[in-house]
């Protein structure tokens, strides 16, 4: 499944989400202060399908997401040469430039047995331009895993966007 994450400058508004045919299906919203946010995943009838907290600490942000039963912790360090996105709750792994926002999460599977892991794709992320001008393409092959999925990508854009580690409105 395709989305378009876009950074909003709307004073609850951080981020709106449409599909491939162009329609609004989820829009991200949130309260910040100098410690931290609070952040919601909603639906167009504004139902909660994700929520989202989260503490600034000096080079990076840590949040907890939590999604329909499952829960996430993720650490974004925008500045790290290495690992600059880690996951805890998942067997999630970052692969690629959080700077040029590039990237894949990809979820280890074990192959029981076998002496090897494999990598399933778990969200492909890319910076794009079409009518809604600069945004984010979000490929997501399982709707299980959407909303955790965009709330990731909500997470570690507006850490890159902000220049420091704290998410804040695209201006």
């Amino acid at each position: 499944m395709q989305f378009f994450l876009k950074p909003e400058s709307g004073a609850e508004v951080l981020f709106l989400v449409w599909d491939s045919r162009g329609q609004p299906v989820y829009r991200v919203v949130g309260e910040f202060n100098p410690f931290g946010c609070r952040c919601f995943l909603r639906d167009e009838e504004k139902k909660n399908a994700a929520r989202m907290t989260g503490v600034y600490l000096p080079f990076s942000f840590r949040c907890s997401i939590s999604a329909g039963g499952r829960r996430l912790r993720m650490t974004v360090k925008p500045s790290a040469p290495h690992r600059a996105v880690q996951f805890k709750g998942v067997c999630w792994r970052f692969r690629g430039s959080i700077l040029t926002r590039s990237f894949d999460i990809v979820e280890e599977l074990d192959t029981r047995g076998k002496g090897r892991r494999r990598t399933q794709v778990v969200m492909t992320h890319g910076r794009c331009w079409n009518k809604r001008a600069d945004c984010y393409a979000l490929e997501i092959p399982r709707a299980a895993d959407v909303p955790l999925a965009v709330c990731v990508a909500a997470a570690i854009d507006s850490a890159v966007l902000s220049g420091c580690a704290a998410p804040v409105p695209a201006e």
